[in-house]
């Protein structure tokens, strides 16, 4: 979790032998998202004192208004079930909760449910 300016930030970690290039495939989805467009970015998360640092990017997601997380969980969903990548998704909301979902395994019906209930502040 972080606040930039007293923004709340999401963070989207994906992995898996396609992920470098869905990563990049997902950053611009979300850039062309009107709620989305100039709030995210490909970086590194804070590593927290109690946590080892990881050399996994990630898409950096900076949620402005309420409700941005649902809009972000929906947005997620649909790139998820357009693309279908063969990775994993980690997302971790403004308050560090965090769900890993195997998306080869997930039926499409639970993976927004499952995004929102992290997202949603």
């Amino acid at each position: 979790m972080s606040a930039a300016g007293g923004t709340m930030q999401a963070y989207i970690r994906l992995t898996g032998e396609t992920a470098p290039a869905e990563l990049t495939g997902l950053t611009e989805w979300l850039s062309r998202e009107g709620e989305f467009r100039g709030r995210t970015a490909v970086g590194r998360p804070e590593v927290r004192p109690d946590q080892m640092g990881g050399i996994t990017e990630v898409v950096i997601v900076a949620l402005g208004a309420q409700g941005a997380g649902t809009m972000l969980a929906a947005s997620l969903s649909v790139w998820i079930r357009h693309r279908r990548p063969s990775a994993d998704i980690e997302v971790t909301g403004p308050d560090g909760r965090s769900v890993k979902v195997s998306l080869r395994n997930a039926p499409e019906e639970d993976v927004e449910a499952v995004l929102r209930r992290v997202l949603e502040r």
